[in-house]
C-alpha cells in the first residue's frame, strides 16, 4: 500500500438550548435539513420505552456523552448500536446535581421516544455538497432523501422496517430505493441477535473511526451483542467491570472490485475503572467473486496467515486498540482524552503499519444549557511501502 499523508484536525463546539421542543431549530449556510417525526410517542419516563437497539444518532450521543463524562451516568459510548436496556439502566442510576443535567435527562428520554416511535418520517435535502465522510451519525449518502420507518418492539424482539427513496446519490447504491437502516432482532440470555442493514461504529472518535464507522452505507448481515453491560459476577472477573462485545458478519453490496465480498469482525470493550475504558477491534474482508471462500481460507485469514504475497490472498484485515480516559472521577473535571490505533498489517501477532486517532473532549454547563466541544486529529500514514 503506498504511503499516504492524511493529518486532519477537527475542532467542534456545540451549544444546546432547551426550548421545550425536541430539538431547537438551527440554520446552516447553504445546507437545509428537514427532519419530521410522526407517530404515537411513548411516555417520557426513563423506563417507559421498550427494549431494542438504538442506532447511531449524533444528538443522542452528544447528550449521553455530556452526562457520562460529568459522572451523572455511567455508560460506554464507543460501540454502536447501543441497547435500550443499557441506556435505561444508566438513566435509572443517574444522579443529577444541576438543573442543566435534569434538562439533558429529559431531552434524552424525548429523543429516544422519537427514534423508536411507531411511525417515523425523515427527510434530508442539501443545496451544497458538504463532502463525505462526515462525523458520527451525520453522513448522508444522497443530496435528497425521504425515509419511512415503522417500529415495533417488546421485551425480547425489536423490528424496524424502513424504506428510503433518494436523489443525487453521493454513495452509489444502484437504485434510488433502498432499505438502509431496516432490521429485525431477537433477544435471548441477555444477547441481541439482529439481521438487516444496521450501521455500526467502533471507537471513541467523533469525526471518524479508523476501523468501522458509518461513512458508508450499512451492509446486510448479522450482528450480535449484549443487552445489559453489567460487570461479571464471578469474583475473579469483577475487575473487568462493565463490558460489551459485538460480532458481525455481513456482505458488501456496493463494492464492485470484488462483488459479494464478506466483512467479518469483532469488538470487545471493558471498563476496569470509572475513569478508563479499553477496547480491541478486528475486522476481516474475506471471500467474494473470484476469491477463495473455503473454510481453510477463512481459517488462514482468522489465524493471520493471509499475507501470502499473491494476488489471491485469503483476506484483508484491520485490527487495533482504543481507549478513553476521563478526568471527572479523579479531578472532577468534565474533560476526557481518547485515542485509537489500528494496524493494516500484522507483526508478531500484533497490529503493525499503524494509523492513529487522538482527541480531547469537554462537557460543560452554562446555566441550563449544555456545552460540548472536542478537538480530534487523525494520522492515516502507515510504514507500508
Amino acid at each position: 500500500m503506498p504511503r499516504a499523508l492524511s493529518i486532519l484536525v477537527f475542532p467542534s463546539f456545540s451549544l444546546r438550548y432547551d426550548s421545550g421542543a425536541e430539538n431547537g431549530s438551527c440554520t446552516m449556510i447553504k445546507i437545509a435539513r428537514i427532519a419530521v417525526t410522526l407517530g404515537l410517542l411513548s411516555s417520557l419516563g426513563a423506563q417507559a420505552y421498550a427494549a431494542g437497539l438504538v442506532v447511531n444518532d449524533n444528538d443522542l450521543r452528544n447528550d449521553l456523552a455530556w452526562l457520562s463524562d460529568r459522572g451523572v451516568i455511567h455508560l460506554s459510548l464507543s460501540t454502536w448500536p447501543l441497547s435500550q436496556e443499557e441506556i435505561a439502566r444508566a438513566l435509572k442510576k443517574a444522579k443529577p446535581s444541576y438543573s442543566s443535567e435534569q434538562v439533558v435527562l429529559a431531552r434524552i428520554n424525548q429523543r429516544l421516544s422519537a427514534l423508536k416511535a411507531d411511525f417515523r418520517v425523515t427527510g434530508y435535502t442539501s443545496t451544497d455538497q458538504p463532502g463525505t465522510p462526515q462525523g458520527f451519525g451525520q453522513t448522508q449518502p444522497a443530496d435528497n432523501s425521504l425515509g419511512l420507518a415503522f417500529n415495533n418492539s417488546g421485551e425480547w424482539w425489536d423490528v424496524h422496517l424502513q424504506g428510503n427513496v433518494e436523489g443525487g446519490e453521493r454513495i452509489s447504491n444502484g437504485s434510488r430505493f433502498n432499505a438502509n437502516g431496516a432490521y429485525g432482532a431477537v433477544k435471548f440470555w441477555n444477547q441481541w441477535l439482529s439481521f438487516g442493514q444496521v450501521p455500526q461504529w467502533w471507537g471513541p472518535g467523533y469525526e471518524g473511526s479508523l476501523i468501522r464507522g458509518d461513512a458508508m452505507r450499512p451492509m446486510t448481515g448479522f450482528l450480535m451483542q449484549r443487552a445489559e453491560q453489567a460487570a461479571p459476577e464471578t469474583w475473579w472477573l469483577r475487575w473487568v467491570g462493565p463490558w460489551q462485545y459485538q460480532i458481525s458478519a455481513s456482505q458488501m453490496n456496493q463494492y464492485t472490485a470484488v462483488p459479494h465480498a464478506k466483512i467479518i469482525g469483532g469488538r470487545f470493550t471493558f471498563s476496569p475503572f470509572q475513569s478508563l475504558e479499553l477496547g480491541a477491534s478486528r475486522i476481516m474482508q474475506w471471500g467474494g467473486e473470484g476469491r477463495p471462500q473455503s473454510f481453510s481460507s477463512f481459517w488462514d485469514g482468522f489465524t493471520g496467515k493471509d499475507n501470502t504475497g499473491t494476488d489471491n490472498e485469503p483476506g484483508n484485515q484491520l485490527a487495533g486498540f482504543d481507549f478513553k480516559f476521563k478526568l471527572e472521577p479523579t479531578l472532577g473535571w468534565p474533560v476526557s482524552f481518547y485515542g485509537q490505533m489500528i494496524g493494516e498489517d500484522e507483526s508478531g501477532y500484533l497490529p503493525s503499519a499503524n494509523m492513529f486517532l487522538g482527541g480531547v473532549e469537554g462537557h460543560h454547563g452554562w446555566g441550563k444549557d449544555a456545552v460540548n466541544w472536542y478537538l480530534e486529529a487523525h494520522d492515516t500514514r502507515t510504514n507500508m511501502s
